[in-house]
């Protein structure tokens, strides 16, 4: 999950190893070894790791139950979803296969994959900057409005790193997703 206090995480690659070129990152969401475990019920495939404004995009798998804490986006978000059902608690809309959300900057919400989902969510998030969980209260599933940690490309990149590297995947192969 996301760290908990602010670091010095880098992308590791001396300038002249940053490529600034298109790239193609050809996903595979059946390959388990791929899936990055992100929290209880919930993994990530990283597309891209922006090292300009600290965005990321991912596609977010989630099992039926779980939840994703409350945070806060420094920037834009873009959604879609290609399989089962999200929503945030704060809103009273339900995303489906099909659905896409824009999140403008500021935004704050608790998403939850609701537990008749006909199945995991899985969803392509592009997100533009950062984004700041809240610190949970004791009894309810939603923040309190405290700073509790803090994930972006840096952090996804460096917990991405840490798997490939567990599950005998060359972290080497993230490199080319590094913009």
């Amino acid at each position: 999950m996301a760290v908990f206090d602010f670091s010095t995480f880098t992308d590791g690659l001396e300038p002249q190893q940053r490529n600034r070129e298109h790239f193609i990152a050809a996903m595979d969401l059946e390959d388990d070894r791929l899936w990055v475990p992100y929290s209880e019920g919930v993994w990530f495939q990283p597309c891209h790791f922006n090292v300009t404004s600290g965005g990321f995009s991912v596609i977010a798998k989630a099992l039926p139950g779980a939840i994703i804490g409350t945070h806060y986006h420094v920037g834009t978000v873009q959604a879609w979803t290609i399989a089962g059902h999200w929503y945030y608690l704060e809103h009273d809309w339900v995303a489906k296969p099909g659905t896409f959300v824009f999140e403008p900057a500021g935004g704050m919400h608790t998403l939850v994959i609701p537990k008749d989902s006909p199945g995991p969510m899985i969803t392509l998030f592009v997100v533009t900057g950062a984004q700041i969980y809240m610190e949970k209260s004791d009894t309810e599933q939603t923040g309190t409005g405290k700073f509790g940690s803090y994930e972006d490309g840096f952090t996804m990149l460096e917990m991405s790193r840490k798997h490939y590297r567990a599950v005998g995947l060359d972290p080497a192969l993230l490199d080319a997703r590094i913009r």
